[in-house]
């Protein structure tokens, strides 16, 4: 019995092992289309430039 828990812990590692993976890459393609969206900066219009 002793063998079928030890391949359980290792198919459970692999699969959170890939989970992460998975969830990292969300995140950096999230993060990084944020940032566009933040670096974005309209011009401003002439009635608002002071002189």
């Amino acid at each position: 019995m002793k063998g079928g828990i030890k391949m359980k812990d290792k198919l459970s590692k692999k699969l959170l092992g890939v989970t992460a993976s998975i969830l990292t890459l969300f995140a950096l393609s999230t993060a990084v289309s944020a940032c566009f969206w933040v670096l974005y900066q309209p011009e401003e219009p002439k009635c608002l430039i002071e002189d």
